[in-house]
């Protein structure tokens, strides 16, 4: 039979049985060849899921619709030489004031800043302004995805909705301490409790999933269960049937106490760290360092953690080329100016390279990779999914200007 003639069903059932190279390789065959392949993402997405697992549902949550599962794969299979490619590093942001938070987390290709004014947001794959600014100077955390926008303020969760159906529900609010946003379900905390969001129901009704013996320290969402790290060294790990495992942080109980930062992809892969203490755990690798060197910020990308030094270095540690029982080897990415040090560091990928943002007390630095600079986009016009992020973010606007809504009156 001729292959050409086969039905993409099948192209891709084949496809997806191979590899990265293979499927790049084939992608180049003919000019049909490579229409089919392109149409095939959640081939791609496959590939992703196979060679780059952990990373690639990082970059995926970071960058939202602006990169294909296509250029994502070929972005992380490039990080293995990200030392050999040149950034261009610049000072993207000043801020007036001394703050430790200026950067929130990038999400869905946003990055939001807090300013004097609030919060302002950039758009990652331009790196420009995006004209809609949060008044609310308490925001601690943003995330949007393709159907909602959340915010986490002092006083709890702010939820606005795109909705179809104008008998939906579209706004909430719910008493919080964190939340975590996954396609359509919302998951949140209020002290112990953990509770769960369905954002396809008509509507925007919280569930009490678990109520947690512990005080929680970080959350996670990840490929249908929730993970819960807790103060004293424990991982909860929820299920979507609601079905519970407990067991500890693989450390030494003596470390529990001292751990003061964790940084989770899910149960068996996380990092954490306390000044000199530093455990790294995953599928592959366990790396533990009584004497590791001070950090100031931390991103951690699977395969590869970037280190933000006192020195204003920011070092890329790749967990496969330690050594046992040896000091940690690291690479050096980036020189901040002298005086400056990074107190959080990210990474959002583009279709051109990976974007790095380190945010130190004063300023924004933004270190530009371009591993493929002919993929450059020249759009000019938000597209669709940005459009209603943009009307769900004009709307929590208004309400923050007139002020936040008591739980009673929303939720």
């Amino acid at each position: 039979m001729d292959i050409n003639k086969l039905p993409l069903e099948t192209l891709a059932e084949i496809l997806m049985k191979t590899d990265g190279f293979t499927l790049g390789k084939c992608r180049r065959v003919c000019k049909k060849w490579k229409a089919a392949i392109d149409e095939m993402d959640y081939v791609w997405d496959r590939i992703c899921q196979k060679e780059f697992r952990n990373a690639s549902w990082i970059a995926k949550k970071k960058s939202g619709n602006e990169c294909r599962w296509y250029h994502l794969y070929k972005n992380l299979s490039k990080w293995s030489k990200v030392t050999t490619f040149e950034s261009n590093m610049r000072e993207f942001y000043k801020f007036s004031l001394h703050d430790k938070s200026h950067a929130l987390g990038i999400d869905y290709s946003v990055l939001p800043l807090k300013d004097t004014r609030g919060i302002v947001l950039y758009d990652m794959s331009t790196l420009k302004y995006i004209p809609v600014a949060v008044p609310e100077k308490s925001c601690l955390k943003i995330a949007n995805n393709d159907y909602a926008t959340v915010i986490l303020l002092k006083s709890g969760i702010l939820l606005q909705r795109t909705v179809e159906q104008l008998s939906f529900m579209t706004e909430a609010f719910f008493k919080a301490d964190n939340f975590v946003l996954s396609g359509e379900e919302l998951y949140f905390v209020n002290n112990r409790d953990i509770y769960k969001c369905d954002l396809s129901k008509p509507n925007l009704e919280s569930k009490l999933m678990l109520h947690c013996d512990y005080d929680i320290k970080e959350i996670q969402y990840n490929s249908g269960v929730m993970i819960v790290f807790t103060d004293c060294g424990k991982i909860v790990s929820i299920s979507n049937d609601r079905s519970v495992s407990v067991k500890p942080i693989n450390c030494p109980p003596a470390w529990v106490k001292q751990i003061k930062h964790i940084c989770a992809i899910n149960e068996n892969n996380y990092v954490c760290y306390s000044r000199m203490l530093f455990q790294i755990e995953t599928d592959q690798y366990r790396h533990l360092y009584l004497d590791f060197p001070p950090i100031t910020a931390l991103f951690f990308y699977g395969d590869f953690i970037l280190i933000g030094t006192r020195a204003g270095e920011i070092l890329l540690y790749r967990l496969s080329s330690q050594i046992y029982k040896a000091k940690p080897i690291f690479e050096t990415i980036a020189q901040l100016p002298e005086g400056k040090f990074a107190v959080h560091l990210d990474v959002c990928e583009r279709r051109t390279g990976p974007v790095m943002v380190a945010a130190t007390f004063f300023e924004i630095f933004v270190l530009e990779f371009d591993f493929f600079p002919h993929e450059k986009d020249n759009r000019t016009s938000f597209p669709t999914d940005k459009l209603c992020m943009y009307k769900r973010l004009l709307i929590l606007r208004d309400r923050l200007r007139l002020g936040v809504p008591s739980i009673k009156s929303i939720a």
